[in-house]
């Protein structure tokens, strides 16, 4: 039977507060609820570093605008600002997340080289130096033709990121090396320390060149061919006699 407001009011006060509350909850709408932030949103990070890295290495650090970065990771431009602050930040990004783990391992390979041995193997040297980053080249062929085509970019923003993150690289690197080669005077260590860093950059840049005189066939994409080349010249370079 329906009851009346006379029934109603014959009610405890605490039943008549539970069947007001009840009654307002049924005039409300339902309570929302948060929504899961989408996974797409989760990668929006890395995916501007992705597109980053390749874009850069394809078209260079000035040939890229931040806009086209966003477009192209499909992520709202704003975020670039928000992760990065700027276009050269995003830059030391890309580096950052692939060359921590090339330098570590590096520096603790030099080291237990100079450990070892007052005059480490020059070979054993130029290999800590070499295969680390070669290998690493198998993750990212995008960023192994960053890596080489960067370092030659005279942009001063490209250059401040390179010394800056470098640095510490370059110092034991030429401890090693210099310990190796105690032959050699200063001119010809420096000269042949330049040759270095211009042979290991021009073949991880892999600009497609010797092709034109080689052919397309002739093949310079796996890293570990490379190695066993680059390794053998660069080794009989810094062993062979002094220019006179």
């Amino acid at each position: 039977m329906p009851r009346t407001s006379a029934d109603l009011v014959r009610q405890k006060p605490a039943a008549r507060r539970a069947a007001a509350t009840n009654r307002r909850a049924l005039a409300r709408p339902p309570k929302a609820t948060a929504t899961p932030v989408p996974v797409e949103e989760a990668d929006a990070r890395t995916r501007l570093l992705d597109t980053a890295e390749r874009l850069f290495a394809e078209l260079g650090f000035n040939g890229v605008a931040t806009r086209q970065i966003s477009e192209e990771a499909k992520v709202n431009q704003g975020a670039i600002p928000y992760y990065f602050t700027t276009k050269q930040n995003m830059l030391r990004e890309v580096f950052l997340r692939r060359i921590g783990s090339v330098q570590e391992e590096r520096h603790k390979r030099m080291q237990a080289l100079m450990e070892e041995r007052k005059r480490p193997d020059l070979t054993a040297v130029l290999r800590a130096l070499l295969e680390p980053a070669f290998r690493q080249s198998r993750e990212s062929e995008h960023f192994r033709r960053l890596a080489g085509r960067l370092a030659m970019d005279p942009t001063p923003e490209v250059r401040t990121v390179f010394k800056d993150l470098y640095r510490a690289d370059n110092l034991y690197i030429h401890k090693a090396l210099r310990a190796a080669c105690p032959q050699l005077d200063e001119t010809d260590f420096y000269w042949r320390l330049n040759c270095i860093y211009g042979v290991m950059l021009f073949v991880q840049a892999d600009t497609g060149k010797i092709q034109t005189i080689a052919g397309d066939g002739f093949d310079t994409s796996q890293p570990e061919v490379a190695l066993k080349y680059v390794l053998s010249f660069l080794t009989a370079g810094m062993k062979a006699s002094r220019v006179r």
